[in-house]
């Protein structure tokens, strides 16, 4: 989900990138392994001197380009992970282990001793599965005890952090709402030259502090109400009646307030926020072109959040002068509704800009060209097993499919005469099933026929 507030989680254990544990600042960490050698090697990677670079600049650990392969491809979770972890974990140097999507949902293996053995052995036990073995100068459970240190100390003197292991960098990551400049030199006085890495926003890109605006351009507060109403939804009404409607499906419990339908519309944003970081607010209301749209912000941006999304209501006043001249849309923010919310945009096909004019039925609704939530689209993952429905596009033919699990998919099967009964505006209507035994394809079914696609490492191409 994209959720309006990223920020604090309280007393929180969450997963480390690499499968190390991540600890909240204010949350106990958990158990550290007790083998290893007890200290971590300094960092080689990206920073000079006793500077602690960003996390974005640590690189995965890969093998060599030459030990890779174009198959197998992997497009799920049917690599035989398990299999390959516990045959190293009786191995000696054995660290940890990860799957690496940037090859082919290869298997990584991490060895702190004799790692060009154990790709022999890999290769000998593992026959046709796409598995590695890396070689490097740290230890995990090194990583995790050094973990430990940051939180407890970082606990002095900071009330809001997130730490995390990520184990296939070999880096302990420090996560920090906003990193000003004092705060990056108090953490590189302790930790500077050690395996840690940190992250946080910029000072530059975060709101000004204060309170909620109850008014801006052409535009005045109406409710600000937590918890109310639901997320990724939009709503107007253009006089008395459809204002009522509006407050009953948002669910507010106090009367609607006098509003000068002449000159005024009542438009609602909902809004979505972190339940462990409810801190936003509504900045300012943007007409851009013909799209409506909220400038909701984090004025206390904070290290981590849960990913839960809960609604807020906010119900503004609009000025009709301030309205789009003929049809518009209105959504939460300029980029539009995200995958799975098509809810989010309503489209007003009237003039509204015009002293009390008012839409009719029918005017008012969702956006008919977006995908309803449960049609995936071109660039999803999708589980194997489990048939989901999916509109292709027949301009450019059917010899591509989209692009799924971070592959493009492509048959050398024609367009079946079937298929070509049940076109609808260029578009069908089929229904997707990936399949990762005895070869990774995905089925396409459409009156009932089925074409069968296969992945390829080719980049998708273009369509006029």
């Amino acid at each position: 989900m994209r959720l309006v507030a990223l920020g604090v989680v309280t007393a929180l254990v969450l997963t480390g990138c690499g499968g190390g544990p991540a600890v909240q600042g204010s949350a106990s960490s958990s158990a550290v392994p007790t083998t290893g050698s007890g200290t971590t090697p300094p960092v080689s990677l990206p920073g000079d001197g006793g500077s602690i670079p960003d996390c974005d600049a640590f690189p995965r650990v890969t093998a060599s380009p030459d030990a890779y392969a174009d198959t197998p491809l992997y497009l799920a979770n049917e690599m035989p992970t398990a299999e390959v972890q516990a045959w190293a974990r009786t191995q000696p140097g054995f660290e940890t282990i990860w799957i690496d999507r940037d090859h082919n949902g290869w298997i990584t293996v991490a060895f702190s001793e004799d790692a060009e053995a154990r790709q022999t052995d890999l290769e000998r036990n593992f026959p046709g599965v796409g598995v590695v073995a890396v070689a490097v100068d740290w230890h995990v459970a090194d990583l995790h005890r050094l973990q430990t240190r940051v939180t407890n100390e970082l606990l002095t003197f900071l009330d809001n952090f997130s730490t995390g292991s990520m184990d296939d960098r070999g880096v302990v990551t420090i996560g920090v709402g906003v990193l000003t400049d004092d705060l990056r030199s108090r953490i590189e006085d302790s930790f500077g030259g050690e395996r840690v890495c940190l992250e946080g926003r910029d000072p530059s890109t975060v709101p000004a502090p204060g309170p909620q605006p109850v008014a801006g351009d052409g535009w005045r507060l109406l409710v600000d109400e937590p918890s109310v109403g639901q997320p990724y939804r939009t709503g107007i009404a253009t006089d008395p009646e459809s204002l009522e409607a509006l407050w009953a499906t948002i669910g507010l419990d106090d009367p609607p307030p006098e509003v000068d339908f002449i000159t005024e519309v009542v438009i609602w944003f909902g809004a979505v926020y972190s339940g462990s970081c409810p801190d936003i607010r509504l900045d300012d209301v943007v007409v851009d072109g013909s799209v409506v749209h909220a400038l909701i912000v984090e004025p206390n941006p904070q290290s981590g959040c849960t990913d839960d999304a809960n609604p807020r209501a906010y119900v503004v006043a609009v000025e009709r002068s301030r309205l789009p001249v003929g049809r518009f849309v209105i959504q939460l923010d300029a980029d539009g509704p995200p995958a799975g919310a098509p809810e989010e945009r309503t489209v007003v096909d009237a003039d509204l800009s015009q002293p009390g004019a008012v839409a009719m039925p029918g005017q008012i609704g969702p956006d008919p060209s977006l995908p309803e939530p449960y049609v995936v689209e071109s660039g999803a993952f999708i589980e194997p097993g489990f048939p989901v429905p999916y509109n292709l596009y027949t301009h450019c033919g059917i010899e591509w499919l989209g692009e799924f699990n971070g592959y493009a998919f492509r048959t050398t099967e024609p367009l079946p005469p079937e298929w070509q009964t049940v076109v609808t505006d260029e578009t069908i209507e089929v229904s997707l099933l990936l399949l990762t035994d005895p070869e990774p394809a995905i089925e396409a079914s459409a009156a009932s026929v089925t074409v069968t696609y296969r992945p390829t490492l080719d980049p998708l191409p273009g369509c006029d």
